[in-house]
Formats: structure tokens, C-alpha cells, sequence
């Protein structure tokens, strides 16, 4: 009897210990996920509702971020996923809170710092708005349609001067920001950055001198001359 006993412990110990260990291999390869057991679905249940909170039925995208939440209540990503299924139930209030919740939370939740951006433009807050778009931009995801919401702040002549005060916060996120914008908003860009280098904020040389390239080579010169402060006094990398 006793043997019986032990073995079938065994056994349990050993299910639980393969569960676990298949959970957290679906960080890495998110498709074992649906292979995980529900009881011992942890990261697995992040990818799961990650890749269905959206296709789901509402009523089981909810149940789903609800578990996600209960689990591992935490991370400011599970609270944007609950806010994403909350919304789709009609509950638009509480999907509101979440979101701002996690903003709070953490700044490396790209759906979280999407909806406050949107919170901020619409407030007609561009202070908030610039940095929000910023913390996107550090964290290029592709949840975000950067072009568009840079797009929308740099039409705005208080948005152009928000973004150059958040320049002079400097980070990674500037160079990325500098490299692709040109692309989509040449004219508005060399304004921004012109508005930066006049409150003597210096920006990295290599970027200043691939703007430079790149208004030189579709003879720009308007805006050539309004990057040129900045092209003068700036850092080398």
C-alpha cells in the first residue's frame, strides 16, 4: 500500500515538474503554449492571451486576461491585455483604468503607453504626449504605429516643440527617432530639431550628419539651413 502510495507521489511530483518546465519554455517558443496543462499555465498563458485577446470571443478573451492576471498579477503587460478584453465586453471605463494602471506600472508596455499617448493628445497635453511617444520609440514594438502617432504630434506646432524639449532627455530611443522620422515628416523633423538646438539642446553628431545627407541629397535647403545649429554644436558619438 505504502509503495503504491509513493509511487503515485512520484508520478504527481513528476507531472508537475514537466508542466513547469514546459511553461517556461514558452517564453522562448511561444508555440509549446497550447501545449502547456491549463493548471500549470503561467508564461504560457501571457503568449496565449498575447496572440488571441483580440480573435477571441469577448467572453473568452476576458476569462482569459482575468486567469493571466490572477496568476501572475505583476507585470503592467497582463493589466493592457485585461484592459484590451475589458474593452471588447463593453466595459470602457474599467478598461480605462486598467490602462492607466499599468502605464504607472511600467514604461515598457507598449499597448499601455499607445492608450496614454491617445489619452494625452486628446487632452491636448503635449508635454505628456512627447514622452509617451518616446517611451515608444526606446522600445520600437511593433504593437505601435510609430510613423502615424509621430505624425500626428509633429503636425502640431506645440507637438514640434515638445518633442525637442524630450530630445534633450537624450537615450537610445533619439537615434532611431532621428533616423526614421526624415522619411515621413522631413519638413516637420528639421523644425523640431531646429526648435531643439535653439534652447541649446546637442544632439548626437551622427545623427545630425545623417539628417545632414539626407536633406542635402534631395536638395532640401530650407530645412538643411534649419538643422544647421544643430549640425554645429553637437556631440560627438
Amino acid at each position: 500500500m505504502m509503495r503504491a502510495l509513493w509511487l503515485c507521489l512520484i508520478a504527481v511530483l513528476a507531472i508537475a515538474a514537466s508542466g513547469a518546465e514546459l511553461d517556461r519554455a514558452s517564453r522562448r517558443i511561444p508555440q509549446l503554449a497550447t501545449l502547456v496543462p491549463t493548471p500549470f499555465r503561467s508564461f504560457a498563458q501571457e503568449q496565449l492571451v498575447s496572440s488571441t485577446v483580440r480573435s477571441d470571443s469577448p467572453a473568452m478573451a476576458l476569462q482569459d486576461a482575468q486567469l493571466l492576471v490572477r496568476r501572475r498579477p505583476v507585470p503592467s503587460e497582463h493589466l493592457s491585455l485585461l484592459a484590451i478584453a475589458e474593452e471588447r465586453v463593453g466595459k470602457s471605463e474599467k478598461s480605462g483604468l486598467l490602462v492607466q494602471a499599468a502605464a504607472r506600472r511600467g514604461w515598457r508596455d507598449p499597448i499601455a503607453q499607445q492608450a496614454m499617448f491617445a489619452i494625452a493628445f486628446n487632452a491636448g497635453d503635449a508635454g505628456e504626449s512627447a514622452r509617451r511617444l518616446a517611451a515608444m520609440w526606446a522600445l520600437q514594438d511593433n504593437q505601435a504605429p510609430l510613423r502615424d502617432l509621430t505624425a500626428q504630434l509633429l503636425a502640431k506646432p506645440e507637438g514640434r516643440a515638445a518633442l525637442a524639449e524630450t530630445l534633450g532627455s537624450g537615450g537610445r530611443w533619439t537615434s532611431s527617432f532621428l533616423a526614421t522620422v526624415p522619411q515621413s515628416a522631413p519638413v516637420e523633423l528639421a523644425q523640431t530639431v531646429a526648435l531643439a538646438a535653439a534652447k541649446g539642446i546637442r544632439l548626437d553628431c551622427r545623427a545630425t550628419t545623417r539628417l545632414q545627407q539626407f536633406y542635402n541629397g534631395r536638395k532640401m535647403v530650407a530645412e538643411l539651413a534649419a538643422i544647421s545649429p544643430a549640425v554645429s554644436n553637437c556631440t560627438p558619438g
